[in-house]
């Protein structure tokens, strides 16, 4: 299985694998290799709603629009035909055949953290790949990892020997500090702050400009509101 990044996206070119991983608790190792990003790829988002049409403003910013196949989506019944010019195609069943067959890079764009993880596990099971989409107005330092499957918004920042589960999204001006860890499926929402080697478990929360202090802790599972901050262990 690989992942890979946006060909000229500041940083590494190196991914986290393992969907599970989380800070702090005994989980798969994470395994770092390179990407080449001259390897032609397809791509295909699940989810056609408000994050999968992120997701794809992401990929349109890096210019790599041409790639995507379009959106696969469980209401694709009730659902335009395209979005934004890109065809609904079907559902996630449709997608996961079509797996056996062509290779094609997913991304899981779906809100729900234990849902999206779920559906990614489940693609990742069939030998499914992934593909992380980092906006050329995010900073992600050549020392950090962020895992695949991840979505970057414009100003998203990830400094030096922090890690970025699998399947995460990080929202405009979310930053993950120097040495914090995140796990997978997590959700960073716009102004929020992972401070210097905090540790936030899988499926996290973080509302609106929310923060994690310096070395503090978040459990898997937590929500933490908007405009709150977790100064100690055990959440918001």
């Amino acid at each position: 299985m690989c992942g890979a990044k946006l060909p000229g996206t500041r940083g590494g070119g190196r991914e986290i694998f393992g969907p599970e991983l989380a800070a702090g608790m005994s989980q798969p190792e994470a395994e770092a290799r390179g990407i080449d990003f001259e390897e032609e790829m397809r791509l295909a988002i699940v989810g056609a709603g408000g994050y999968g049409r992120l997701a794809l403003d992401v990929l349109i910013a890096a210019g790599i629009s041409d790639r995507v196949l379009g959106f696969y989506d469980d209401a694709h019944a009730v659902l335009p035909e395209k979005v934004r010019g890109f065809p609904v195609l079907g559902d996630i069943g449709m997608l996961k055949s079509m797996l056996s067959v062509e290779p094609v890079h997913v991304i899981v764009a779906i809100t729900d953290n234990r849902t999206r993880l779920s559906i990614a596990n489940s693609i990742r099971a069939l030998g499914g790949s992934f593909f992380t989409a980092v906006h050329p107005g995010a900073y992600v330092s050549g020392a950090a990892m962020v895992g695949d499957g991840s979505v970057l918004a414009a100003g998203a920042v990830v400094h030096p020997n922090a890690v970025v589960g699998s399947h995460s999204f990080i929202g405009p001006g979310a930053l993950v500090d120097r040495d914090a860890e995140v796990g997978a499926g997590v959700w960073l929402s716009a102004g929020s702050v992972v401070g210097p080697g905090a540790r936030v478990g899988a499926r996290v929360l973080l509302g609106f400009n929310s923060g994690v202090g310096r070395k503090a802790s978040v459990g898997s599972d937590t929500e933490v509101g908007p405009l709150r901050y977790v100064a100690r262990e055990g959440g918001g």
